[in-house]
């Protein structure tokens, strides 16, 4: 009966561990992009795969997995708060999102989206070059999307645009003279511009000006995953504070802000409300293209 009583609690310490080895194991679920020509997610699984790694030895195993569909913002949010379809993405902040959902406050890019160059038709280069800033702007019209957080910084700084409901359906409104810029992140406009160049022949980057709009990227996390979130904080700041983080957002986007010249463009800031004055305090959080150190700017 002893032996037999052993191997019964045995049996059950086994079955135990097991389980709370199934449950130690940190499950993220990442959004989808909306195709395979959009690119503006690969930096942020990357980014998210560094954070995971870096935290094993603290918070043990992981797996990232991916949405079935692509979401956009309204229904991400939803499906964030819920935290069964979805329970990570990276994205611009917004008011409702923070409000709503658990934001890592380490920007994940460390600001380069915010600076944000424009596409635009090539008839239209010598136009904006000449444009007295930021009076000039405001006369013409940007193109965004209908639900996101450029539009509202568009429209609290006095700028005209009109909304598209889908990301790609913006390049083709662009072309066909709906709009007559498309302000983009420095991080993504020239991945965006090498993709449709040979579809739109007509497709240019504008060169004169560049707008600083103060929205980050950041890490959203579910509510119902208070755990996860737990572990993606601990991670973006153990990469920040060895200096990880800059070295990666350099090896990402070093070319990218090479092409942008941002030192030779006329700068447009944009306040931003929403964002806590005390994460815009801590300078560390954030990559200056302008300085000097970086290379992008002469001394």
């Amino acid at each position: 009966m002893k032996i037999k009583e052993t191997i019964t609690r045995l049996a059950a310490l086994l079955l135990a561990c097991a389980t709370l080895d199934a449950r130690a194991v940190d499950a993220v679920i990442f959004d989808r992009a909306a195709s395979s020509a959009d690119l503006r997610r690969e930096y942020s699984k990357a980014l998210l795969l560094q954070v995971m790694e870096r935290t094993v030895p603290e918070f043990g195993p992981y797996t990232i997995e991916y949405a079935d569909i692509h979401m956009e913002r309204p229904r991400l949010l939803a499906a964030l708060k819920d935290g069964k379809l979805i329970n990570v993405t990276a994205y611009p902040a917004d008011a409702k999102w923070l409000k709503s959902l658990r934001a890592v406050p380490v920007p994940t890019d460390m600001g380069l989206q915010s600076w944000r160059i424009s596409l635009i038709d090539s008839k239209n280069q010598d136009r904006m070059r000449k444009l007295v800033l930021p009076e000039g702007l405001k006369e013409m019209t940007a193109g965004v999307g209908s639900v996101w957080v450029t539009r509202a910084s568009l429209h609290d700084n006095g700028f005209h645009y009109v909304t598209g409901s889908n990301y790609i359906g913006l390049f083709d409104m662009l072309i066909a003279g709906r709009f007559d810029y498309f302000p983009r992140g420095v991080n993504e406009i020239f991945q965006e511009y090498d993709l449709r160049k040979q579809a739109y022949p007509q497709l240019a980057v504008e060169d004169s000006v560049v707008l600083h709009d103060n929205i980050p990227s950041m890490f959203f996390v579910s509510p119902k995953n208070p755990q996860l979130y737990k572990r993606i904080r601990a991670g973006m700041e153990a990469l920040l504070k060895d200096g990880t983080l800059e070295r990666f957002v350099l090896e990402h986007h070093r070319s990218y802000l090479q092409r942008a010249k941002l030192c030779n463009r006329r700068r447009i800031d944009l306040p931003n409300k929403d964002i806590d004055p005390a994460m815009l305090a801590r300078k560390e959080l954030w990559l200056d293209p302008f300085n000097p150190r970086h290379g992008f700017c002469p001394k």
